[in-house]
């Protein structure tokens, strides 16, 4: 039997973007960043110092099959172990040969060095979201509810990057409903999934879902990750690494809380 070729990347996100045209008229295709360059590190040399966004994005795809994330700089603790093909937001270039990420929710500290990983700084998007985001938000929509999953759903086919609070770029779950109900709604929300899950007031039931709703996802009481309900009993998430930003069923696995922060 014949296996058919694997897609590389660009052929993924190009297939995204495409899925995202169908899937709303009302929203203008999304810009996403793209590489300006590669970098090879060398042992020693800092990358980039400070925040990451102060001084250009940068980010880490990892090439070993398992790299450790560890606790912090001077203990061999772990807080979790990244896959090859996993994307980090460089939050800090530590110097020498590790940088600050965030993992999970949970700041840690991973390799960089060259085998372990890959970086490749990403062109500015700032001025390119700013215009696609007033464009979006321009969009007639029967309400504002409405734009807000309209805006949400114009990133469909976006990268997943550990760590990341921009669509345009990368983001996480948490991350990503941050950045929307931010730029869309008004609403400033905390940066991870955990701490957002206390905000706003209860939906008691999926009946009573509407569009800009935020659903919460986990085990026992422990939540571990958030999607946008789009309506339709439909979500829009930052899934995964190999998935990305995309469409799922609002009950794809356990909720621990659906929440309304827009009020």
């Amino acid at each position: 039997m014949n296996k058919e070729p694997k897609m590389n990347n660009t052929r993924k996100l190009l297939i995204g973007i495409l899925s995202a045209m169908t899937i709303t008229t009302l929203s203008p295709v999304t810009s996403f960043a793209t590489t300006v360059r590669k970098i090879t590190y060398q042992y020693g040399q800092s990358i980039m110092s400070g925040p990451a966004l102060k001084s250009g994005t940068y980010i880490a795809t990892v090439e070993v099959n398992s790299l450790d994330i560890y606790k912090s700089m001077t203990s061999n603790e772990t807080i979790g172990k990244a896959s090859k093909g996993d994307v980090f937001q460089i939050l800090e270039d530590m110097g020498s040969g590790y940088a600050r990420v965030s993992y999970n929710d949970v700041e840690g500290y991973m390799s960089i060095k060259t085998g372990d990983a890959s970086i490749e700084e990403l062109e500015s998007v700032e001025a390119a979201a700013a215009s696609a985001t007033q464009k979006i938000m321009e969009t007639k929509a029967s309400n504002k509810r409405e734009e807000i999953a309209n805006f949400a759903k114009s990133f469909v086919g976006g990268r997943y990057i550990y760590g990341g609070t921009n669509p345009y770029i990368g983001a996480d779950c948490s991350g990503f409903v941050k950045y929307i109900l931010a730029n869309a709604a008004g609403v400033g929300l905390p940066r991870t999934s955990s701490e957002q899950s206390t905000r706003g007031t209860t939906v008691a039931s999926a009946d009573q879902l509407q569009p800009g709703d935020l659903i919460f996802y986990g085990s026992g009481r422990s939540v571990s990750h958030v999607a946008m309900y789009i309506g339709d009993g439909k979500i829009v998430h930052a899934s995964s690494a190999r998935t990305g930003i995309k469409i799922s069923n609002y009950n794809y696995r356990p909720i621990i809380r659906m929440a309304n922060v827009i009020g």
